[in-house]
């Protein structure tokens, strides 16, 4: 059975239980959701639960546009500040110093579209973990309903509270408590290579 997904901004824990499990068809031509995790992730900082939403252009046109439409707005410098929180955030936890360098070529990188920076987050993601995520390179039309798992709906939301299967200590967990369901960004750079223990 191939599992539909649509590519979110280095996607909640979650998300990733169904992202390596195989005959993965990512979803780029439904509509686009405002507001949601296409374009926002979570990450934990000194402060608690922090957001960080990449901008997009709006097109001036009435009506829903294709995900695979949406493009990013640089008209401020977002990359940087989302750089600069992640850093502040983790430069203090077990692993945030080994894909450090990964991560500041992701952000110096300028992708037009807003499906192509978070196919790029996931694939990152995926290397981290040493991890060959199987996309499908074929039509949805070239399948039966029957054939398809639709799992767009875990993009269509503002934030998952889903609980995880095993908790890990994170970084600010004495002083926030656990938070579930983060990026997979906090997971990463908590239990590194043990990652996968915990999805």
């Amino acid at each position: 059975m191939v599992r539909l997904i649509k590519p979110t901004y280095f996607p909640p824990i979650s998300h990733w239980k169904h992202i390596l499990s195989g005959n993965i068809l990512w979803d780029i031509k439904s509509s686009y959701n405002k507001q949601t995790l296409t374009n926002r992730t979570y990450i934990d900082s000194p402060n608690g639960e922090l957001m960080l939403s990449i901008p997009i252009k709006h097109s001036g046109n009435i009506g829903p546009r294709s995900y695979s439409e949406v493009k990013i707005d640089y008209s401020f410098n977002w990359k940087k500040n989302h750089f600069k929180s992640i850093k502040i955030s983790y430069q203090s936890s077990p692993y945030f110093e080994f894909y450090e360098a990964d991560l500041i070529n992701l952000y110096q990188s300028n992708f037009e579209y807003l499906y192509r920076f978070n196919l790029a987050s996931i694939n990152l993601i995926s290397k981290w973990m040493e991890e060959t995520i199987d996309e499908k390179k074929i039509n949805l039309n070239d399948f039966n309903n029957g054939e398809i798992d639709d799992l767009t709906f875990l993009s269509k939301t503002k934030r998952t509270k889903n609980k995880i299967r095993k908790k890990y200590t994170q970084t600010f967990e004495l002083k926030n408590g656990f938070i579930n369901d983060l990026s997979v960004l906090d997971l990463i750079f908590n239990c590194g290579p043990n990652s996968k223990e915990y999805m």
